[in-house]
């Protein structure tokens, strides 16, 4: 089977890629290895730049979708330290303006009904990728037994991309942050006493290299993000732990890193849901630059895969689609001139490492054990 444009990966780079070549007819398939768009929880709220972000989705069509449920009232953010002492506070304004935050699934919702279901392979794991003597590439996906040659393979395959490797030995490196994915489901009606305390918006607390990451999401939930500044391989070393044993592991993190803590930011930690997953934390190198080579290119995570702290790499991720699009709309009989232009503009000039770099730098601040500094 031959395919024109071969997207691996339906995350945001990818399915905003995918959205915008259909919105202007350019043919592409899109292969994921999940089972299906609901296999698993795609995690917090992010917010959406004018710039970036937003820009891309506009020109992709989807404007009144995202209007639609863009929550303008939940740009508030608040610092404070262990104690629950606040040392910044920025309430937003209400009106349709800003970053405003969207669910990451709902995102994902939009971009995902936006394409012709037909263009979405779902559970497709690539497991093997050759490059033609014609500049055509051939992908072999497991448990396919029909390879696919595309003219063009854009690795949109996150931190642990398949494609990268084809174009570099880089790989991405350890930030020195663990975080603990959790949530309460319907904070308000379980515990409004808690839902009063952290408010509207994002609250982070931050002391001594631990922090508390809290995050309201338009479903009523409250993503709530022990953050730990431990090695590598911390969550998994340990033959004591168990993850599935909930009320064991809530207790350790609390009487670990949260000693000493004001009482209500303890009990966020013991009351979120079951199913805590603890997620190291990864960053590419600065300086990455590769080679070009007919026929593959990478976005999003897999080319500037970074830490959450500056808030960019979701938008970074789409921009890099919109660049890639943009791109190859103005020559759509030649996609290897498309490609080079691209990673001129986005690979060759280092565009991610600026941010990158302010992401990193704000996150040792932050986990350091003066946090302060963040300030």
């Amino acid at each position: 089977m031959t395919e024109h444009i071969a997207i691996i990966g339906a995350g945001p780079s990818g399915l905003t890629l995918a959205a915008l070549l259909q919105h202007h007819s350019i043919p592409f398939t899109i292969y994921e290895r999940e089972r299906s768009t609901s296999a698993r929880f795609q995690g917090g709220s992010l917010d959406l730049h004018p710039e970036s972000g937003q820009r891309a989705l506009f020109e992709a069509g989807l404007r009144e979708q995202f209007n639609k449920f863009a929550r303008y009232h939940d740009q508030d953010y608040r610092f404070g330290d262990k104690n629950a002492v606040t040392w910044l506070y920025h309430q937003a304004s209400t009106d349709a303006v800003g970053r405003p935050e969207i669910d990451r699934s709902m995102l994902r919702e939009i971009l995902i009904e936006s394409l012709d279901p037909e263009n979405i392979r779902w559970d497709h794991c690539l497991s093997k990728v050759t490059s033609l003597e014609d500049g055509r590439v051939e992908l072999v996906f497991d448990n396919r037994p029909e390879p696919v040659v595309t003219d063009l393979l854009v690795g949109a395959d996150g931190c642990w991309s398949r494609v990268r490797p084809l174009l570099t030995t880089w790989k991405p490196e350890y930030t020195g942050l663990t975080v603990i994915d959790c949530r309460i489901s319907d904070l308000d009606k379980k515990f409004p006493e808690l839902g009063r305390f952290v408010g509207r918006g994002t609250y982070f607390c931050l002391s001594g290299g631990s922090g508390i990451f809290m995050q309201r999401n338009g479903d009523g939930s409250l993503r709530v993000y022990p953050c730990l500044r431990v090695k590598e391989d911390w969550a998994t070393s340990d033959p004591t732990f168990d993850w599935d044993d909930h009320q064991k592991m809530t207790e350790l993190l609390i009487n670990t890193f949260f000693s000493g803590w004001d009482p209500r930011l303890r009990d966020i930690i013991r009351n979120v849901d079951q199913g805590m997953t603890p997620r190291a934390q990864y960053r590419m190198p600065l300086g990455l630059r590769y080679d070009h080579r007919q026929g593959l290119t990478l976005i999003g995570d897999s080319l500037h895969v970074m830490s959450w702290f500056a808030g960019e790499g979701a938008n970074l991720a789409m921009l890099d689609a919109l660049d890639l699009f943009h791109e190859i709309h103005a020559h759509p009989e030649d996609l290897d001139l498309a490609v080079r232009n691209y990673e001129i503009k986005v690979v060759t000039s280092g565009r991610a490492d600026a941010t990158n770099e302010m992401s990193q730098d704000l996150l040792v601040k932050a986990m350091s054990d003066d946090s302060s500094s963040v300030r």
